[in-house]
């Protein structure tokens, strides 16, 4: 009874030992992968705030576009991403831009609120064991440009007007959408904060 009890105890620490183990390598993997989607989403983080950058230092080709400002603001900005962003092909992308009416910024104001939108994958490594293919990432971020004057500025509608830029995931870069926004109601409650914040700073 005595060698049948120790054999007992021998073969359960087996199986703890190899239950343990499996946890520990699955911690590790997991932590692995989220690793490896936090850095992604870094880069992409990185890629549209140079993309942002891009768009504040050229403020005067945009608003001296002579056919749309908001188009120009939207193409500047995705050219951008297509030059920081290694993966951009494989990801799904929105650009808005909305120029508020001159009645809300005023005759010597130009104010435009843009949203930038990223959303990828990370393709899992370990996690996939567990049934984790993959994970999405994704970045969004909001500004204004005022594209000031001192005297009375030259804009293409005073009643407001904007552009939404967008590629699908499953869509090389060239081939966008573009679509021409007529209504403030068309752009996000985040866009539409973020220019109310503009509007805020320019009185």
């Amino acid at each position: 009874m005595e060698r049948f009890g120790k054999g007992s105890v021998h073969g359960q620490a087996l199986v703890m030992f190899v239950l343990v183990a499996a946890v520990l390598v699955m911690v590790l993997g997991l932590a692995i992968d989220a690793s490896g989607a936090w850095w992604k989403s870094q880069r992409q983080n990185d890629a549209i705030e140079l993309a942002k950058e891009s768009a504040l230092s050229r403020s005067n080709e945009i608003k001296f576009n002579a056919t749309d400002s908001t188009r120009a603001l939207d193409e500047i900005i995705y050219s951008s991403l297509t030059e920081n962003l290694r993966d951009l092909g494989g990801s799904e992308v929105s650009v808005t831009s909305w120029e508020v009416p001159e009645t809300k910024s005023g005759s010597m104001n130009r104010l435009i609120g843009v949203e930038v939108s990223v959303t990828g994958t990370y393709r899992c490594v370990f996690a996939q064991t567990f049934g984790f293919a993959s994970v999405p990432v994704k970045n969004t971020i909001t500004f204004t440009i005022n594209p000031y004057s001192s005297t009375e500025v030259w804009r293409q509608n005073s009643a407001g007007h904007g552009c939404k830029l967008v590629k699908s995931a499953d869509k090389s870069v060239g081939q966008e959408t573009y679509t021409t926004l007529s209504m403030a109601s068309d752009i996000s409650d985040a866009l539409n904060d973020a220019i109310n914040k503009g509007l805020a700073e320019l009185s």
